[in-house]
């Protein structure tokens, strides 16, 4: 998938654009605060509903406006179009026709991101890795979300009956057989695409220069003691989770690990070892769902302020083999090209537009206007 067209409008500090991307690379250069990240942030509203900058659709309105739109062909002949209000609420549309979730504009347009925010996948919590191995499982193993889901539900339902207080075991019985068979089956999915995301992300840290890059150690953690099916995990543990108020067993306490000889890898990796670890892993979830069909779209963010020159260009490359198209800001247009210019067409030809104070204009030749 790719985007064709992105329109939007009343958007931070973008009053309007109306763009018309390349295939490949699209290159917005402009000085710090011009308005590229929130170019970026709209993209990913398209894709996924929200921003990746604030949980707070307030924030991301315009001042003085009271609703943002966003609107996006892909070359699938796919419309995507989000509206958010000032008040609250908004509309998600597909085709012109109201979308049941967010969800299904993540099957629609995938994304991945590179910012400084992703490097805290080895620092940060659980369920920042969480999210990303949800994230290749979503796009991978379709019946996915609807697993998720009912998971989700189930383990609702057994937090409101641990915070009750008074518990009928009947009821809880109930309700526990529902988790632990919706958390096995979400536990398959994951051990079976993690063991492809490992593989993949392994051959892409082999390309590297050796280092003690080539010596990290991927594992998962399910959620739960080895030694224990789920269903008696939580039976065991029922006395210290009504103690608690809520379930402290079960895949949405899984986690990802990243190790160097039995240490945290963060502790042994250098910060740019750790960047490049981080972008092998996002380049591996790319590449598992292109091996379904369906390339993603990436948005970079400033990449020459998060990786050195040799780094950018292996980057680079990665993407070119994975993704259908990349969206990425710089502050200088001739840094930022560098990395794309030695690679095979179309990706060494960007698109190149610059950001000013919240204008958005066109400095190649801009590709067909599809309106007209």
């Amino acid at each position: 998938m790719a985007l064709t067209r992105l329109s939007l409008a009343h958007f931070r500090n973008i009053d309007s654009a109306d763009l018309a991307l390349g295939r490949g690379v699209n290159l917005f250069f402009g000085v710090n605060g011009s308005g590229k990240t929130s170019l970026l942030e709209a993209v990913h509203m398209l894709a996924t509903g929200r921003s990746f900058r604030s949980r707070q659709h307030r924030a991301v309105i315009q001042e003085g406006q009271d609703t943002l739109t966003v609107f996006g062909l892909l070359d699938s002949g796919f419309q995507l179009g989000v509206e958010r209000l000032r008040s609250g609420g908004g509309r998600i549309r597909i085709n012109r026709a109201p979308a049941e979730s967010s969800s299904q504009l993540a099957s629609c347009l995938p994304l991945q991101v590179i910012n400084s925010d992703s490097f805290a996948a080895l620092d940060g919590g659980p369920g920042v890795r969480r999210k990303l191995l949800d994230w290749t499982v979503f796009h991978v193993e379709h019946h996915y979300a609807q697993e998720w889901k009912n998971y989700q539900i189930a383990l609702r339902q057994r937090n409101a009956l641990l915070r009750r207080g008074k518990i009928s075991a009947d009821l809880m019985d109930i309700w526990e057989q529902r988790l632990a068979e919706s958390g096995n089956r979400v536990d398959e999915l994951r051990r079976a695409v993690f063991t492809e995301l490992h593989a993949t992300t392994s051959a892409f840290i082999r390309e590297l220069p050796d280092s003690p890059l080539a010596r990290v150690e991927m594992s998962y953690r399910r959620g739960w003691r080895k030694e224990s099916d789920l269903r008696q995990a939580l039976v065991e543990s029922r006395d210290g989770d009504l103690a608690q108020g809520h379930t402290r067993s079960g895949p949405h306490r899984a986690d990802l690990r990243f190790s160097v000889a039995g240490e945290a890898a963060q502790n042994i990796l250098s910060r740019g070892q750790q960047k490049m670890l981080v972008c092998a892993l996002r380049t591996a979830m790319a590449e598992l769902v292109r091996q379904r069909n369906q390339k993603p779209v990436f948005l970079v963010d400033d990449l020459p302020a998060e990786l050195d020159e040799d780094n950018q260009s292996r980057f680079a490359q990665w993407v070119s083999r994975c993704a259908s198209q990349v969206l990425v800001t710089g502050i200088d247009r001739e840094a930022t090209s560098r990395p794309w210019l030695t690679l095979a067409s179309p990706w060494n030809c960007p698109t190149v537009f610059h950001v000013e104070h919240g204008r958005i204009s066109a400095e190649s030749d801009r590709p067909r206007n599809l309106m007209e």
